[in-house]
This record gives structure tokens, C-alpha cells and sequence, in this order.
């Protein structure tokens, strides 16, 4: 008997939502074992740093052309062929004998990523309606957050009682089980959209641009940012960027609409969302370093001490995609973004006392305010443009979620490197969150309430 509407949508929001929650978990299961695979491979520390970045350089810099995958293709058959390719490469990279071989997977990796990851976005914002994607935008957030927030348990318990291989290993039975059930329950739209045309030219330089702003970004704090192989490469990914923006708006059919930033609410929503995902990320590694540079934390203690900034986004994440799709979602963001600013802030300041029971709860008030400010925020992004372009959206915002954290990362680097503390950090990432907060007032005019 087939099953319910209402149920077969909550199946696949729950089967995307593991795919998605995967990619987060390669993110950060990781790191627990790389001292391991360091040890096994004989690794300097510079190499040991490519495991990680390999992933993301791929990862960010493909986004948003995976994104257009499910309007090429379709879900099912791009699907399946990323699935089946992500599997092969993490059992290969298990079973990796050199790291030139492990590097390579993970850059095969991160090039399925970069296609999995936006379509479990856009097969919820096809599958429902503008007044409930909100929720299911939010329930995805909450899955993503988990596997991301497990991460380094994960990978601690499954490095210490078994090997450091079985990090990729794990890899293969949750893209099978999500992959299938995902494929079962997938309904094409009713109205079918137009097979979009790739454009070569645009894809060229938009990797370009993308890969050398990124490497740039990534390999600054160990090359040194006035070093002659960093400058060039940050300005020349610029220069091919613009270069891109400029051929892709006269372009009749582009490779990514780059007029869609003319719409205020896309582009606002746009800036919020990478924001945010700076905010995620400087709070993610900078509170740790702090916990074990300055107050002598050790490492189990230091992401013990961090884990109640994280404890309310599956739990709110939810909520907060309901709430946006009844009473819209213009007001939660604007206030919630006003007082993750304020929260944000305050952890710099509570950082000058070292003391972690005043500095709790400013990172729990952080913890809930960055939901309510994520989620309905997809919301708007994905309700401001047309139905055909919700694939393409969906690796834009996934491309403005990488770069956010990639900023974010080079944001505390930057700041420490010319001798600033770890307050300078939050109080600047705040002062940011706040002037987004006053744009979008003015750019986010009238609220999306159905």
C-alpha cells in the first residue's frame, strides 16, 4: 500500500537530509583522525592540512555548478551516479596504501559533494510548497547539524576501537540506505522544467576564479598573505570572477544567473546566509583554541565546553522553518540577526574575564539565535526566484555557505596573525553580523507570509 502524501514527503526530507548530514560529517569527522593517518603516512604537518582541504576546495568550488545537476539530469540519475562514485571513492580511500591515493579520493569526494549536498536542498523545495519550506528547510538544517555536531565523536570512537580507515569506510552503508530510499520516494514535479544549457565558457572561468580565491584563502596563514604566490592568486580568482559576472550577465542562457542578485531579497538573503556560516564557523574553531590556549582546556574539555553553543540548533531548527512559513520570515530573521550580533559580541567580551561560566551563556544565547536566523533565510532565498532555478539556487547557497566558512577561518587567522586576541575576533565578526542586519531592513521590504 503506497504511502500517504504527507508521509512520503517526511521520508524524503529524512532521506536527503541523511545525505546531506553525510557531506557534514566528512567535514568534521576527520579531524579526530588525523593524527593517526599522519602517523601511518609519515606526513609533514602542510600535507596532513591537504586531507582536510582537498575535500573543501572541491567541495566549495563546484557547488554551485552541482547545483545544476538535478535540472540537467534529473534527481534520480544524478543521484544515483554521485552516490555510487562518493561510495568507491571513500571504500578506495580506506584502502589507501600512499597519500597521493588518499588525496585523490578525497578530491573525488568533494566533487560529489558539491552535487549531493545542493540537491538535498532543492528536492525539498520541490517537493514542497512555499508556505512549508520552511520546516522542512529547518529539518534538514537539524539532520545536517547532528552528523555535523558528531563528527568528531565519530570519528574518536571509531579511530581509537577500530582504524583510522573505517572514518571513510563508514561512509559507504549511509549513502547506500539514504541514496535508495530517496530514489523510491522521489515524484518528479508535475510541471517539468526546461533542460537547461551548460555554458562551457562560464564554467571555465568560474572554476578558475573560484579555485585560486579559495586556495588563496585556505594556503594564506602558511604561505604568509604578502607572500608572491598568494597575492597573485587572491587577485588574479578576483579578477576571473568579475570576469565571469560580467560575461554571464550578457550571456542569453548562463551558467548561473548572476542577474538573480538584482532581487534584493536574494541577495540579501544571500549575504545573511554566508554570514551566518561565518559566524558558525569562527565560533566552531576559535572558542576551542580559546578554551585550550588561554584557559588550559584540554582538547575532550575544550569541545565539551563548546557543544551548548550547538545543543539548540537541531532542536530549534525545525520550529524555526514552521514559524517562517506561518507568520514569514522578514521579522524573525531581522531580530534574530540583531541579537546574534549582540551574542556574538558578548562572547568576545566574556572571553576578556576567563571564566566559562560567565562565557556559557553567551555561547547558548548564540546557540539560539543562529537557527532562527539560518533557516527562515532559505526560505526567502528559495521563494524569491522562479521554480525552474530552485536546483541552481540551491549550490548557490551551498557555495555561499562554504565561502562563509571558508571567511571565517581566514577572518581569526588574519586578526591573530597581526597580534589581535581572540575578543578581536567575535566583537569584528558581530560589527559584520549587525551591518548585515541594517542592509536587509532596507533590502528584505515586505515579508513572504502565506
Amino acid at each position: 500500500m503506497a504511502l500517504a502524501e504527507k508521509e512520503r514527503k517526511r521520508g524524503l526530507v529524512l532521506a536527503v537530509g541523511c545525505l546531506g548530514g553525510l557531506v557534514m560529517l566528512d567535514e568534521t569527522v576527520l579531524g579526530v583522525s588525523l593524527p593517526a593517518i599522519r602517523e601511518h603516512f609519515h606526513l609533514s604537518a602542510t600535507t596532513t592540512h591537504w586531507i582536510i582541504n582537498a575535500y573543501m576546495l572541491a567541495f566549495t568550488c563546484f557547488a554551485a555548478v552541482g547545483g545544476k545537476a538535478i535540472d540537467l539530469f534529473g534527481f534520480r540519475p544524478t543521484l544515483i551516479v554521485c552516490s555510487v562514485i562518493f561510495a568507491v571513492a571513500s571504500l578506495v580511500a580506506g584502502f589507501a596504501d600512499s597519500i597521493a591515493m588518499l588525496i585523490s579520493m578525497r578530491v573525488v569526494q568533494g566533487l560529489c559533494a558539491a552535487v549531493m549536498f545542493p540537491m538535498t536542498l532543492a528536492a525539498a523545495t520541490l517537493t514542497f510548497d512555499e508556505n512549508e519550506r520552511g520546516r522542512a528547510i529547518g529539518t534538514l538544517a537539524a539532520m545536517a547539524t547532528i552528523f555535523l555536531a558528531a563528527g568528531p565523536l565519530v570519528g574518536g570512537i571509531l579511530t581509537d576501537f577500530l582504524s583510522w580507515r573505517w572514518v571513510f569506510w563508514i561512509n559507504v552503508p549511509i549513502v547506500a540506505a539514504g541514496s535508495a530510499l530517496a530514489c523510491i520516494l522521489w515524484r518528479n514535479p508535475e510541471h517539468p522544467r526546461p533542460r537547461p544549457v551548460v555554458d562551457p565558457i562560464g564554467l571555465v572561468l568560474l572554476l578558475i576564479g573560484l579555485t585560486a580565491l579559495i586556495f588563496g584563502l585556505m594556503e594564506g596563514p602558511d604561505f604568509g598573505w604578502v607572500s608572491p604566490v598568494i597575492i597573485p592568486t587572491i587577485l588574479g580568482g578576483i579578477a576571473f570572477l568579475g570576469i565571469f559576472i560580467y560575461f554571464e550577465a550578457k550571456d542569453d542562457k548562463p551558467l548561473i544567473d548572476v542577474r538573480l542578485f538584482k532581487l534584493p531579497p536574494f541577495h540579501a538573503s544571500t549575504l545573511i546566509i554566508l554570514l551566518t556560516q561565518m559566524s558558525k564557523i569562527v565560533v566552531a574553531i576559535y572558542v576551542p583554541h580559546f578554551l585550550q590556549l588561554e584557559m588550559s582546556y584540554s582538547a575532550l574539555w575544550a569541545g565539551i565546553g563548546t557543544v551548548i553553543a550547538v545543543l539548540p540548533m537541531p532542536i530549534l531548527a525545525a520550529p524555526a522553518g514552521k514559524f517562517s512559513d506561518k507568520y514569514g520570515s522578514r521579522k524573525p530573521v531581522l531580530v534574530a540577526m540583531a541579537l546574534l550580533s549582540v551574542s556574538t559580541i558578548l562572547i568576545g567580551l566574556m572571553m576578556l574575564l576567563d571564566n566559562y561560566w560567565l562565557l556559557a551563556p553567551a555561547l547558548l544565547l548564540w546557540g539560539i539565535f543562529l537557527p532562527v536566523a539560518m533557516i527562515p533565510t532559505g526560505r526567502i532565498t528559495a521563494n524569491s526566484v522562479p521554480r525552474d532555478k530552485q536546483g541552481e539556487v540551491s549550490g548557490l547557497i551551498i557555495t555561499a555557505r562554504l565561502v562563509g566558512g571558508t571567511l571565517g577561518v581566514t577572518l581569526g587567522s588574519v586578526l591573530l596573525a597581526m597580534g589581535a586576541d581572540f575578543t578581536s575576533i567575535f566583537v569584528t565578526m558581530g560589527v559584520l553580523l549587525a551591518l548585515s542586519c541594517a542592509y536587509s531592513s532596507i533590502a528584505l521590504e515586505h515579508d513572504d507570509a502565506k
